[in-house]
């Protein structure tokens, strides 16, 4: 599997085949490509538990318009993707900037009528966390989600002096997208935003990895720990 194409593949007649080879079936990830910069939809690989929709006053301008529709055109495993493309948005599909946010961060489109949300998952300019996730000042509190379902609440830090300092630990973090941590994704950490939308990636305590390629530093390790800590019933 090629990784930057973020492409997950249903393999009928070959268990890894290599870029060029020709395969059964594909099945994408639900992506959009613009400026180099990979987005992926929320409530697709990125999951969004109680995270209210978009409605057409979230939109902004128009952005860029899909080039090329990948699950229709492609029938072999591509080396890459390319600026305008689109997993499942047919070609010539607007793509709007999300009232409020950077448009490296967040875009959206209409898809069978209704707005997708898509957020960066890879940026290759991006040096720190603020350069994936546009929350700075935007966060009302952190959750602490298991990881098996994605939507139980296992946690949560609400004292705001507390999630500014978090959120600033995130934005500042380095990054790093050459690899893809897969060790021990315990928890997924959700910001949930002041308009109601939720921020959610998958985090590794033992890396201290936030989804995709933000290293966080051990304060923000503890500080899940202590939460968790505190959530946990006492034994009688």
């Amino acid at each position: 599997m090629v990784r930057n194409c973020l492409l997950v593949m249903t393999i009928l007649l070959l268990t890894l085949p290599a870029c060029g080879i020709p395969v059964s079936h594909v099945d994408w990830i639900d992506l959009v490509q613009f400026n180099g910069i990979q987005y992926l939809a929320v409530g697709g690989y990125f999951e969004a538990a109680g995270s209210r929709g978009l409605v057409e006053a979230d939109l902004g301008p128009e952005f860029a318009r899909v080039k090329n529709r990948l699950a229709a055109t492609h029938l072999f495993v591509p080396q890459c993707c390319q600026d305008g493309d689109a997993a499942y948005l047919d070609k010539g599909t607007a793509v709007y900037i999300v009232k409020g946010y950077n448009p490296e961060s967040r875009l959206a489109a209409y898809r069978d009528g209704s707005l997708v949300l898509f957020e960066a998952d890879t940026n290759p300019k991006a040096q720190t966390g603020a350069d994936l996730l546009d929350i700075g000042g935007k966060v009302q509190y952190i959750g602490v989600n298991s990881a098996e379902d994605g939507a139980t609440e296992l946690a949560s830090i609400t004292d705001p002096e507390q999630v500014a300092v978090l959120v600033e630990m995130v934005l500042g973090s380095p990054v790093d997208q050459t690899h893809l941590t897969q060790v021990n994704i315990k928890y997924l950490i959700a910001f949930h935003l002041r308009d109601d939308t939720i921020v959610t990636r998958a985090y590794s305590p033992e890396s201290g990895e936030l989804h995709r390629g933000i290293f966080l530093p051990d304060a923000f390790v503890t500080a899940v720990e202590q939460a968790l800590s505190a959530a946990t019933p006492m034994p009688p």
